[in-house]
């Protein structure tokens, strides 16, 4: 079996809260009018967000229907998410706060918190002795009341937080929090949908203040929805970034600094996430009809830091796996950048590998970390050939705990 790390699943007692909301939010309703409701807004969030590109308040955050909607079947999405990323700050790139003073966390265009309790509880699993406070910042009331909610029905969760909301306007201008430093600062999908139709200097130049509100060993992490513009542009922005801020670094997704060179090659495929995630029960009734796939969550990230990243090998020996892993002609074989970002394909003959570590390479997800030793390079550079199945390990590929 594959899996480097195994991390906890989505927590039943948020999907418990999500749904006991709706209960009693249309008490006079049965289960399956409930349900139908939600479906119905689900499909027209999902037109809204991935067809039209409305962000306004009217659009999700001023309607109960929406946010219970969204709780009840997204967030969990969302919540998968941000658990990987901050899993791969903190088992993979060596992230670590300092064992004195608090945690401090802002969480930009939070919404209801599903960012933020993935990162509270993943905290929280560390038992850190540190106290940990949120400042969790976006442009609806209503989702934020929800988020206060969640946090004080559920404090066993994460116990040693505290949290304070704020109803803001995030295009504005961000100086007057200069004040205050964070060790985490998190964006769940919100950049693309808080700059929508902006100019990339006008994002360039938010970041800018954003980043300033890090502290010393602190890390941003952004994660974008899976379209090829959303991720292409996020990582054509943070490799700005770090060109002109010599005190900024790049620590992932790729390694030693190096941006995403798939924003200017000609390469098929562009840099993504594609993970397997549970499916709660709540979300498997809702999405009977609507047979969305839900099983994976597919997302664009970066991680930007104050400090300079982990070093790796500077060359093929160690990837990031960005394409399917496909069976073509007799083999195996993948697309990966590697430690000196350049993009590589590794290319593995079936007729050397057992049935059983077949079916285990095949498992690799979009995302996986690999090491790969003995790779055999040839005539093109960009080719490397891996010998048998002991060549290759996998430092990170995080799966999830059975229930």
């Amino acid at each position: 079996m594959i899996s480097s790390l195994q991390l906890p699943t989505y927590p039943q007692e948020l999907e418990a809260w999500w749904w006991q909301k709706a209960l009693t939010k249309w008490s006079d309703h049965g289960e399956e009018k409930i349900l139908n409701l939600l479906r119905r807004e689900i499909v027209e969030q999902s037109d809204r967000f991935n067809k039209k590109r409305i962000f306004d308040l009217g659009a999700y955050g001023s309607r109960d229907l929406s946010i219970l909607a969204y709780g009840n079947f997204f967030f969990p999405r969302t919540w998968y998410a941000m658990n990987l990323c901050l899993a791969e700050a903190h088992f993979f790139r060596s992230w670590k706060k300092s064992q004195k003073g608090p945690i401090r966390i802002l969480d930009l265009g939070s919404g209801s918190g599903a960012s933020s309790f993935a990162v509270l509880q993943f905290l929280n699993n560390l038992d850190l002795d540190n106290p940990i406070f949120l400042n969790a910042y976006d442009y609806s009331g209503k989702s934020l009341g929800f988020l206060e909610q969640i946090h004080g029905a559920l404090k066993r969760l994460w116990a040693k937080s505290k949290i304070q909301t704020k109803r803001l306007d995030l295009t504005s201008n961000l100086t007057k929090e200069k004040n205050q430093k964070y060790d985490l600062i998190l964006m769940g999908y919100s950049f693309n949908e808080i700059f929508e139709r902006r100019e990339m200097e006008e994002k360039e130049k938010w970041m800018e203040d954003l980043t300033r509100l890090l502290s010393s060993n602190g890390i941003l992490i952004v994660v974008e929805p899976a379209n090829k513009k959303s991720c292409q542009e996020l990582h054509s922005l943070s490799s700005q970034l770090i060109s002109s801020q010599n005190e900024l670094f790049l620590h992932a997704p790729y390694f030693n600094n190096h941006s995403c060179p798939l924003i200017s090659n000609s390469s098929k495929y562009y840099s993504h996430e594609v993970r397997k995630i549970p499916i709660t029960n709540r979300v498997q009734k809702i999405n009977i009809p609507l047979n969305l796939e839900m099983n994976q969550v597919k997302f664009g990230f970066c991680i930007l830091g104050k400090q300079k990243p982990k070093s790796y090998a500077f060359d093929s020996t160690i990837c990031r796996v960005v394409s399917p892993i496909n069976k073509k002609k007799g083999t195996l074989n993948f697309i990966g950048i590697g430690g000196n970002g350049m993009e590589y394909r590794y290319e593995i003959q079936r007729r050397d590998l057992k049935n059983d570590e077949t079916k285990i390479l095949t498992k690799l997800e979009r995302g996986d970390i690999l090491k790969i030793k003995n790779g055999l390079v040839g005539k093109d550079l960009t080719l490397i050939r891996v010998p048998n199945f002991e060549s290759v390990t996998w430092p990170f590929a995080p799966r999830w705990e059975k229930a």
